[in-house]
């Protein structure tokens, strides 16, 4: 399986509700529902994004289509798992429908530019 799929089949799992087994059962943080209607907490969503972090920069460019999704919970998830990978943290509402002034387009330039820079150092 290529990083590719791997990071299609997270968020293909994410869309229909199907979560991984949690690792911890606390649920903290705001809520917000996925594309199935399911509801979830923010921390879910953050052990979501882990094996999409495991993966490490390989995964960046496959993530960066998901933070334009009209989903906020498949944002959240994308935009969790690039800050982790980059550390890069660019200003980003995770929950705004509109892209207002292109926030969306500026943060994935951030991202792309932290990825070809890391290309180049491999």
């Amino acid at each position: 399986m290529t990083i590719k799929d791997e990071v299609y089949r997270v968020f293909s799992r994410l869309v229909v509700g199907d979560l991984t087994k949690r690792i911890s059962p606390v649920q903290d943080g705001w809520e917000v529902d996925l594309p199935s209607g399911r509801t979830v907490a923010r921390s879910i969503l953050q052990e979501e994004a882990r094996s999409l972090i495991a993966i490490g920069p390989d995964a960046v460019p496959h993530l960066l289509p998901w933070v334009a999704n009209d989903y906020p919970a498949l944002r959240y998830v994308a935009i969790f798992a690039l800050e982790q990978i980059t550390g890069e943290k660019p200003h980003l509402p995770y929950f705004d429908q509109a892209d207002h002034g292109e926030g969306r387009t500026r943060a994935i330039e951030v991202w792309r530019r932290w990825y070809a820079a890391h290309e180049r150092k491999v």
